[in-house]
């Protein structure tokens, strides 16, 4: 865990006001040194705990109860403490180190409920950071999971059209040829049956995938005037033939990339680009600066990591990252030929 300025400020300051607290010069050098102690916690809170239980212990043996009879001591103690047990896991075994010594000598009991406060309060904090950070990770996982079968749940869609269309090219091949000899034939019939069976498995593979029908054509970038309504679209290139797979994996890119802008930039101009040429499909969404606060919206990342998946997916490129002005841009390159 690391501290932030806030933080860090507190802690010098605290540590000034308990090295003001020495009633004697023997103890203002010790609640200096002490001090310096808990302001190191924040860097090195494994040696500056070491130091400071050594200094306490040396304190409390060698002068009489009257020479440091203040609760400086046990504070900075129980500061370290908590310091720690934000930090390290190590922060229980200090806790429990410190209570077993503590008892033995003078003040022990109120030092014990002093430090054990402390170190429980740090290791509650952490225990509930921990957490929050691991259900933060569970719920990034379980939504890429929710995208890469949306994906391929889409993908179906174009996978089976081609298999379809050999199919139905097999069936038909032999009767383009005039007495087609056995070999071809039974050659025509194998492509079919086979592409009839890999159809088949799609079918079943779609049935474990989808949760449920859902039989709303799939989008293609010819219908990106209606996604992008409200932004400034432009196009380059004949967009109408674009293999399938590519052409619905860039609307869902253009589509997640508006959605972000609308939470996280509300009141922004956003400029969609598409490009194509002979090789690849180049894809730009830019906004300039908000204009209001961003929205509460869903996710923490999830939509740029579905979007990468699909550039990846099609063995293509995409960068995001914020632009000169204060804006956001999403940009992705995906090759025309489909790869695995």
């Amino acid at each position: 865990m690391r501290f932030g300025p806030l933080p860090r400020a507190l802690v010098v300051v605290a540590a000034v006001l308990l090295a003001m607290t020495g009633d004697d010069q023997f103890a203002q050098i010790v609640a200096v040194v002490h001090a310096a102690m808990l302001v190191a916690a924040l860097w090195w809170p494994v040696p500056a705990w070491a130091a400071s239980s050594v200094l306490l212990v040396w304190v409390q043996l060698t002068h009489p109860p009257g020479a440091n009879d203040t609760m400086y001591g046990w504070l900075v103690q129980a500061g370290i403490v908590l310091l720690l047990a934000l930090r390290l896991d190590a922060g229980k075994a200090a806790l429990f180190t410190a209570a077993g010594v503590l008892p033995v000598l003078p003040g022990g009991p109120l030092a014990v409920v002093a430090v054990a406060g402390a170190g429980a309060a740090g290791w509650l904090i952490r225990s509930r950071r921990d957490t929050q950070a691991a259900l933060a990770e569970e719920r990034g996982q379980r939504a890429l999971l929710e995208e890469r079968a949306r994906i391929a749940r889409e993908l179906h869609d174009v996978v089976a059209h081609h298999m379809s269309v050999i199919a139905i090219q097999a069936d038909a091949g032999p009767h383009r040829v005039a007495d087609p000899p056995p070999e071809l034939t039974e050659a025509f019939a194998t492509i079919r049956s086979t592409a009839l069976e890999g159809l088949g498995e799609l079918r079943r593979l779609l049935g474990l995938l989808r949760a449920e029908p859902d039989v709303s054509p799939q989008p293609s970038l010819t219908d990106l005037d209606r996604l992008a309504a409200g932004a400034t679209l432009e196009t380059t290139g004949d967009l109408g033939d674009v293999p399938r797979g590519v052409g619905l994996n860039a609307y869902r890119i253009v589509q997640e990339a508006l959605t972000n802008t609308m939470w996280h930039a509300p009141g922004a101009a956003v400029t969609v680009r598409v490009v194509r040429d002979d090789r690849e499909l180049r894809i730009g969404v830019t906004n300039t600066r908000p204009h209001d606060p961003p929205k509460a919206g869903p996710g923490a990342g999830h939509g740029i990591l579905g979007m990468r998946e699909r550039a990846a997916m099609l063995g293509g490129t995409l960068t995001t990252g914020p632009t000169a002005d204060g804006g956001y841009a999403v940009s992705a390159v995906l090759p025309l030929t489909e790869t695995s």
